[in-house]
Formats: structure tokens, sequence, C-alpha cells
């Protein structure tokens, strides 16, 4: 209740006591009644006091006339009381019309007080809700600054780190091909070394062979000293054509065409192309003759007397196969003029261990006596390659030239000259074609023959000594990759002496491996990360043969023991490749072993962030080492380290060699390592070489 309304009530209830309290005190009220009570009555009283029944009936009376006083005074008094009543009320009513006239004037007055307060409550609201308004907004613009600031450090942040890893990955990057272009040197080196012996003993062999021709030149000068100068011009004409010939094709990979045509039982001709490679996968050697037919493995025979009688590797069965396409003048199929094209085709790759692409191979085109000899190689998916041209005189031409060579070379032993052209043309002459042989003619071949005779025993002679230099140089050949593979088992072994597992990776990893009961083995690659992401193990075996999780074994007894997060089930996960005879009774094949990572999947969970950081742990037989890096998904896979394993007799010494070496110096005696060390692994690894050059040989 406000204020107004108290007062009102208050002002009522004073004059409601008010008035009850001046009827009390009034004084007319009494006196009248005091003179109507008084005088007369009490007189009749006493004039009547002998006479009781009188005084009774005048007490009666008297009392009647009382009561009838007091009824009308009684009404009297109530008449007047209601005058007064309602002189008062009407005097209240007016009173209260003026205090309601001045209570709503003042409610009037109040209300547009309220209303003036209320607007200025409203301006003041307003004026606090912009005032609000604009506060909330300069917290905004202080919050949006603030967060822009953050979004900014953060953006500056991440820049940062990102820069630090391309710093870091660019590091990695020149150091891997530092390392990389270290080892293309070596190889070029060690190329170029093998070229230098190649070419020293090709010298060697064109020295020896200078010295024959000297020789039989010298022969020549003493039998025909008046044909000296034209048996000279004829000997220096054969000796660019023996070097042209030798630009062509080298003397060694002829020998090898021959030994395997041989093997194979293959034909010649004087048009012939052959196909020789050096592993089990199945190339494909293609001649689209000038007809324009195509000569392979689906048509060995084309209608102008090609056959391809020799197709290699349809299995795997020779690590030195051979394919032959030719045209036999012996058979009546010779060789059509014209355009002669050559495709290789890599039809297969045999799952074998010697099955390694890239596969290089040689294409040897015999031209009617002129042969050529092309290198390159192919992967299993290229398309088919064209790998040489050439152009065929026709069967008359080709006959012709022989003809006239035979004729010029048996007038040159005679001491006479001839144009080797012109003879052609001559013989060309279709006047000259069906002519019956003369006397000199019958001569000459008789002549021919025998020195066709002298040139094939000269010819068994050279290749007896080629094939000496063969054997020599492929003794040379495997002495050099023994002492590589075996510089190349030490520098793995020091990489992985120089990576030593610590103690602390050690035991997370020996915990892993119990959680996830997994197995151990003379050889042991284990991967381990931390968080949900999918990384995959890949190992290669010596032999080629990728271990991972959709090759889970290998032929050579390699097992993926363990595949972590396929899906996201651990953040502490685990993956195991090992070579244990106990669970596939092979033992890990000597050779060099490669192992890589690969970010396989992201996983939509929250501990999922890349760049994932791993360790990679090697164990080979009693050396542990370890390897750490890390991988974002996307980026290829990461070659982590290769290491090779050497044969079970030269480990087996190695083992020794290191308990006598600790013994040593146990006992403080003093030992050569360098000789101990021959004693026990360098015998060893002589015999072994000696018993690989000797299968070499043998096969």
């Amino acid at each position: 209740m406000e204020l107004a309304g108290w007062l009102m009530v208050g002002l009522l209830s004073g004059s409601f006591f008010f008035g009850i309290w001046y009827i009390l005190i009034r004084e007319d009220t009494k006196k009248d009644l005091r003179r109507q009570i008084g005088g007369s009555s009490f007189a009749s009283s006493n004039r009547a006091a002998a006479n009781f029944g009188a005084a009774k009936s005048a007490i009666d009376g008297k009392l009647a006339e009382y009561q009838v006083f007091m009824r009308d005074n009684a009404q009297a008094l109530e008449a007047r009381r209601a005058q007064l009543e309602a002189q008062k009320l009407a005097e209240e009513k007016d009173r209260q019309q003026r205090l309601m006239q001045a209570e709503m004037e003042k409610q009037e007055e109040l209300r547009r007080e309220e209303e003036r307060l209320a607007a200025e409550r409203a301006a003041r609201i307003a004026a606090q809700e912009e005032a609000d308004r604009l506060e909330q907004e300069r917290l905004a613009l202080e919050e949006e600054a603030k967060r822009r600031e953050e979004e900014e450090a953060r953006r500056a942040e991440e820049e940062r780190q990102l820069r630090e890893l391309e710093d870091k990955l660019k590091a990695e990057e020149e150091e891997r091909k530092a390392a990389e272009e270290q080892r293309q040197a070596e190889e070029e080196a060690r190329r170029l070394e093998e070229e230098r012996i190649a070419e020293e003993a090709r010298a060697r062999q064109a020295a020896e062979e200078e010295m024959r021709r000297q020789e039989e030149e010298l022969q020549r000068q003493r039998d025909l000293a008046a044909a000296e100068a034209q048996r000279q011009a004829e000997i220096e004409a054969q000796r660019l054509e023996e070097e042209r010939k030798a630009k062509a094709a080298s003397d060694q990979a002829r020998l090898e065409l021959m030994e395997r045509l041989k093997r194979e039982g293959a034909k010649t001709g004087d048009v012939q192309i052959s196909l020789m490679w050096n592993n089990y996968n199945d190339l494909d050697l293609h001649v689209v003759a000038p007809s324009g037919e195509r000569i392979h493995g689906g048509n060995r025979k084309s209608a102008c007397g090609g056959e391809l009688d020799v197709d290699a590797n349809v299995r795997p069965d020779s690590k030195k196969p051979v394919e032959n396409v030719v045209w036999d003048d012996s058979d009546g199929n010779e060789a059509p003029g014209g355009i002669y094209k050559v495709y290789v085709h890599h039809y297969k790759k045999h799952n074998k261990r010697g099955a390694k692409d890239p596969t290089s191979f040689k294409i040897m085109v015999n031209n009617g006596g002129e042969y050529l000899e092309y290198e390159d190689e192919l992967n299993f998916g290229d398309p088919i390659k064209l790998i040489c041209e050439f152009e065929v005189d026709p069967p008359h031409v080709r006959n012709a030239k022989k003809k006239a060579a035979k004729i010029a070379l048996e007038a040159a032993e005679r001491g006479e000259s001839v144009d080797l052209d012109e003879l052609t043309t001559q013989i060309l002459d279709p006047e000259n074609l069906n002519k019956p042989q003369t006397e000199l003619e019958v001569v000459q071949e008789q002549e021919r023959e025998a020195s066709v005779a002298e040139e094939n025993r000269a010819a068994e002679i050279e290749e007896q000594r080629m094939h000496e230099e063969a054997r020599a140089q492929r003794e040379e050949a495997n002495k050099l990759r023994h002492e590589e593979a075996e510089r190349q088992a030490e520098s793995h072994l020091q990489k992985l002496t120089e990576n030593p597992l610590s103690p602390k990776l050690e035991k997370e990893w020996k915990n892993r491996m119990a959680k996830s009961n997994g197995n151990s083995g003379e050889i042991q690659i284990s991967l381990i990360w931390d968080n949900l992401n999918d990384l995959d193990l890949h190992v290669f075996a010596p032999s080629g043969e990728k271990i991972d999780v959709n090759n889970r074994q290998s032929e050579c007894g390699g097992i993926l023991d363990l595949d972590a997060n396929i899906s996201p089930d651990n953040k502490k996960p685990l993956e195991n490749v090992i070579w244990s005879d106990e669970l596939t009774s092979k033992s890990a094949p000597h050779g060099t072993y490669r192992v890589m990572v690969h970010h396989n999947q992201k996983h939509n969970k929250r501990n999922t962030k890349d760049p994932t950081a791993y360790s990679v742990i090697v164990k080979v037989d009693q050396i542990l080492a370890e390897f750490n890096g890390s991988i974002s998904h996307g980026e290829p896979a990461q070659d982590i380290v290769q290491f090779t394993l050497e044969e079970s007799e030269i480990r087996e010494a190695r083992k020794q060699l290191v308990n006598r070496i600790n013994q040593a110096k146990s006992s403080g005696e003093s030992i050569d390592e360098a000789e101990l060390s021959y004693q026990l692994i360098g015998t060893i690894r002589n015999r072994l070489r000696e018993e690989s050059m000797n299968q070499l040989l043998d096969d």
C-alpha cells in the first residue's frame, strides 16, 4: 500500500473515534434527560404515597410514561444521533469527497510523477541499454581482437612449426639425397672400374688379335712378297671391318648368344634377330616383317618364311633365356628385302627370386653378316617397346654381294685388284646370272673351300681363347662381387652398431611385446608408435619379396607376426616381422634386407594427430638397433634402413671372434684382432667365394 492509502486510512479512523468521543461528552443531551425525569414525576409520587394501589398504578403509569419518555427520548436521541450521523456522514462524505478529490489530484500528480519517473527511468534504461550495448560491442570487439590476436599467434606458431618441419624434412631430404648421391657415386665408381677392367680385357684381346694379325701378315709377306701391298690393304680393310663389328656387338655378347642358341637348338640364317636377358621373367620378341606381318609367340611362322623357333620362360625355367627369330635360307626361306622392325614386350613377371625388375636385355641382329647390338630394359606393365629398325637387301642382292666378296678375296690372294661394287653390279646384270662356271671359277671355288676350312680352324682356336678369357672375366667379376658384398655387409653392420637401442625404448618394446604375445627370432624388425593412426611395416627379403599386411608370410620364412590399428584400437601399437626357424622351420636367408614405414590410414579419432612419430627396432642375432622418424598421412613410404645378413658360418665365426676378444680383454691377454678375424672369418669367406666361383663355372 502506498503512502496516500495509509494516510487516508489514518484520517478516516481518527475521524470515527473523534465522533464517538464527541457524542459522549456533549452536555445538552444530559441536561434534557435530567429535566424530563425530575420535577413533576417525583411530586406526583409524593402525593399518592398513602395510596399504595394508586401509587402502584401511578408508579406503573409513571413507569409507563417513563418508558414512553425513555422510548421517546431514545427515539429522539436516536433521531438526533441519526441526524448527527447523517450530518457527520454528509460532512464525512463531503470531506471524503474533498479528500478523494485531493487524493485523485494527488494520484493524478503521482501518476504524472510516475509517468515522468517512468519516462526518466525508461530513458535511463534506454541509456543504460545503449551503454550496455556499446559496452557489449566494445567487449565483443575486444574479444574479436583478442581472438584474432590468438588466431594470428596460433597461425604464426603453426607456420613456425610448419617451417621447422619443412626445414627438418628438407634437411632429411638433403641428407637422403647426399647419401643417395654418395651411393650413386660409389656405384658409378664401381661401374667405371668394371668398365675399365672390361676395357683392359678388350684391349688385351685386341692386342693379341693384332699380334696374331701381324704374324699372319708376316707369313703372308714371306709367302707372297709380290702381293704385299694388296695384302696390306686387305688386312687394313679387314681390321676396319672387325673394329666396326666390335662396336656393334661385343665378342663376349656374341659368344654368350651362340652358347644360348646352341643350348636351345636354334636355327641360324643370314637374317636373324635374337633376344637374351638374365632373369626368370618372360620377355617376348616381336619382329614385324616388310610385309607388315608380326612374328611372335602367338604367330610363330610368317608367310614370308620367318620363324620364332625359340620362345623362353613361358614358365620360369631359365635364368639365362633366349628367343630367336630367323629366316633359314637352308630351307629355302630367304628373308625378303625391306624394313624390319624389332619390338620387345615384358609379358610376365614370375614370382621367383631371380625375377627383379627392371629387366635388362640385349637384341642381336645379323643382317647378312653385319652384326648389330642393342641394349635396353623394361618393367612389368610397360607398353611394348620398339627397339630398332634395319633394312635388308633383297635375296638376289645379298647373294650377289656374297659372291662378289668371295671373288674379290680370291683375286686379292692372287694379287689382283678388283672393284667390289663394280663386280657386284656385274653379277646383278641379268645377262651374267645364268652363265656356266668357268674353269677359273672352279679353281676359285676349291681355293675358297680350303680358305673356309682354314678359317674354321682359326675360329675354333679363337673360340677356345675367348672361352678362357670369358672364364677369367667371370672369375674377376665374381671376386669383385664378393668383395663388394663384404664391404656392404660391413657397412650395414657398422650402421646398426652406430644406432644402439636405448634402455628406455628397449623396456617399452619388451612391455608391448609381452602384452601383444609377440614372437622373437634370429631376425626381428618391430615398429612402435603412440597414437591411433594405422602405420604399416614393410620388409623386403633378399629375394625381393615384400612382407606386409597383404603378404603376411614370405616363401623364405618371414612372418608378419603382429599388425596393429587396422581399426583404431590401441594407443600404444606394435607391428612385428620375424624369421624364426621354430615357427616355420626356415632360417633367415643371407642377403640384404630393406625396411620401410608407410602411413596407411589416419583414423577419425581424437588421438590421431600428424605427423606420427615412430621407432623401428632391428634385431640381428645379438645386435639391437633403433631408428626414429615421423610420417604424415599421404606421404610416400619412408626407407628406414638396409642391413645385410651374412652366411650362417660367417655369423657363427663372428660370434666366436667377439667371445675371444672379450675373453682376452677380461684376462688381460694381448691378441692380434685382425689376424684372429682373418683366421675365423676370412678363411670361411675365401672358401665360400671359391665354392661360388666353381658353381658359377659349372652353370
